[in-house]
Protein backbone atom coordinates (compact mmCIF):
# COMPACT_ATOMS: atom_id res chain seq x y z
CA UNK A 1 0.00 0.00 0.00
CA UNK A 2 1.18 3.50 -0.81
CA UNK A 3 0.02 6.72 0.82
CA UNK A 4 -0.30 9.95 -1.15
CA UNK A 5 -0.53 13.39 0.48
CA UNK A 6 -1.83 15.97 -1.98
CA UNK A 7 -1.13 19.66 -1.68
CA UNK A 8 -4.07 20.97 -3.69
CA UNK A 9 -6.97 19.81 -5.82
CA UNK A 10 -5.26 20.72 -9.09
CA UNK A 11 -2.39 18.30 -8.50
CA UNK A 12 -4.48 15.57 -6.82
CA UNK A 13 -5.56 13.74 -9.96
CA UNK A 14 -2.07 13.89 -11.46
CA UNK A 15 -0.46 12.48 -8.31
CA UNK A 16 -3.04 9.71 -7.91
CA UNK A 17 -2.77 8.71 -11.56
CA UNK A 18 1.03 8.55 -11.30
CA UNK A 19 0.95 6.23 -8.28
CA UNK A 20 -1.83 4.12 -9.82
CA UNK A 21 0.21 3.65 -12.99
CA UNK A 22 3.18 2.45 -10.92
CA UNK A 23 0.98 -0.14 -9.21
CA UNK A 24 -0.61 -1.22 -12.52
CA UNK A 25 2.87 -2.29 -13.65
CA UNK A 26 3.05 -4.64 -10.62
CA UNK A 27 -0.53 -5.93 -10.77
CA UNK A 28 -0.61 -9.40 -12.30
CA UNK A 29 -3.85 -10.82 -10.94
CA UNK A 30 -5.54 -8.14 -8.84
CA UNK A 31 -7.06 -4.69 -9.05
CA UNK A 32 -6.36 -1.34 -7.41
CA UNK A 33 -8.22 0.26 -4.52
CA UNK A 34 -7.91 4.03 -4.03
CA UNK A 35 -9.17 5.17 -0.62
CA UNK A 36 -9.65 8.79 0.39
CA UNK A 37 -8.74 8.95 4.08
CA UNK A 38 -9.31 12.71 4.42
CA UNK A 39 -9.22 15.73 2.13
CA UNK A 40 -5.48 15.46 1.46
CA UNK A 41 -4.57 11.83 2.19
CA UNK A 42 -5.19 8.85 -0.08
CA UNK A 43 -4.07 5.24 0.09
CA UNK A 44 -3.58 3.19 -3.04
CA UNK A 45 -3.22 -0.57 -2.83
CA UNK A 46 -3.30 -3.72 -4.91
CA UNK A 47 -6.05 -6.05 -3.72
CA UNK A 48 -7.35 -9.45 -4.84
CA UNK A 49 -10.85 -8.26 -3.86
CA UNK A 50 -10.97 -6.22 -7.08
CA UNK A 51 -10.70 -7.94 -10.47
CA UNK A 52 -7.52 -7.52 -12.51
CA UNK A 53 -7.67 -4.43 -14.71
CA UNK A 54 -10.14 -2.55 -12.51
CA UNK A 55 -9.70 0.37 -10.13
CA UNK A 56 -12.23 1.09 -7.39
CA UNK A 57 -12.52 4.17 -5.23
CA UNK A 58 -13.59 4.26 -1.59
CA UNK A 59 -14.33 7.45 0.34
CA UNK A 60 -13.98 7.35 4.13
CA UNK A 61 -15.21 10.91 4.66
Amino acid sequence: MLTVKVEDASSRDRQLEHVSSLLREKATDCGILVTRMDFTTFSIALTPDIPFGFTMERDLL
